[in-house]
């Protein structure tokens, strides 16, 4: 499926910029809108908290305090998305007409809900990557549009990439997160200049077969070689990492939680560990 609309949900943040950069990358790599979505938070949400000793005026104070931080906000956002457009060359539109093109869309609600119903009838979704003691890029939204809406997700790497998909590393392991991974990276994979399959050897196999994969991209036009990394008692998230930074890779295509979330949370996992840490962008799908 070609790559028409790219969701991108912005906060009036500083990572807005290097999100919607490689979101307009994209764009004029493939002909598509990007859509930035802004979700005011509904204050009306936080009132049975409150309690019943509140006044009405304490009460009318708070909900203008609220949207006068996201009046900011959304002002931010869309300064971000006009500066961001004007750089590379991409026309601010406010319909369909015109690809590649950037629009400006809000509304209100709690960001995950929201997120996964945009995302359903999206072809990608981007987020901002992250430092790690900030917690994991894309929060409860990109679980939300990965896991709830099942779409790729693409995480952009914390400083601003000259290109997205000429060098590929798809991590193989065989899982059916990996499977899904690679069917939604076709358009990158399709025109990349070098693709690599990387399997991680943990120690109690081979590698994964990748036969099947070889074939599969061979018939799209690919020319893939693979490579098996010992992981040495390392977790695979910093192994997936290491490799496609050694390699100067522009995109690590991977499966995403192939594991629970919970499981991930509670003990560490390769998708935990590389939404925290990414230095390249990271095309996910589960």
């Amino acid at each position: 499926m070609p790559i028409r609309k790219i969701l991108v949900p912005v906060q009036g943040t500083d990572a807005d910029d290097l999100v919607l950069n490689a979101a307009l990358s994209v764009s004029k790599l493939f002909g598509a809108q990007v859509q930035a979505l802004f979700v005011r938070p509904d204050p009306s949400e936080a009132l049975p908290y409150l309690g019943d000793g509140v006044s009405g005026q304490v009460i009318e104070d708070l909900l203008q305090a609220a949207k006068e931080g996201s009046d900011i906000a959304a002002d931010r956002a869309r300064k971000s998305l006009e500066t961001e457009a004007a750089k590379a060359g991409v026309p601010v539109v406010s319909d369909t007409a015109t690809l590649p093109s950037v629009r400006f869309a809000e509304t209100t609600g709690r960001q995950d809900l929201v997120v996964a119903e945009e995302s359903r009838l999206s072809d990608l979704v981007l987020f901002p990557g992250t430092e790690a003691e900030d917690g994991v890029a894309g929060g409860d939204a990109l679980e939300a549009a990965l896991l709830s809406a099942d779409r790729p997700v693409l995480i952009a790497p914390k400083a601003a990439s000259k290109t997205i998909g000429k060098s590929i590393i798809v991590a193989w392991d065989g899982s059916l997160e990996a499977s899904a991974a690679v069917t939604s990276a076709m358009p990158f994979i399709a025109r990349a200049e070098t693709v690599t399959i990387l399997c991680i050897d943990e120690g109690d196999h081979d590698g994964a077969p990748n036969e099947v994969l070889e074939t599969y991209l061979a018939l799209h036009g690919a020319s893939p070689v693979t490579r098996l990394a010992q992981a040495g008692g390392r977790p695979v998230g910093e192994v997936l990492l290491e490799e496609a930074a050694s390699a100067g890779a522009d995109l690590l295509v991977m499966g995403g939680y192939g594991s629970s979330r919970l499981r991930e949370f509670l003990f560490g996992g390769a998708t935990r560990h590389v939404r925290a840490h990414a230095s390249v962008p990271v095309l996910m799908a589960h």
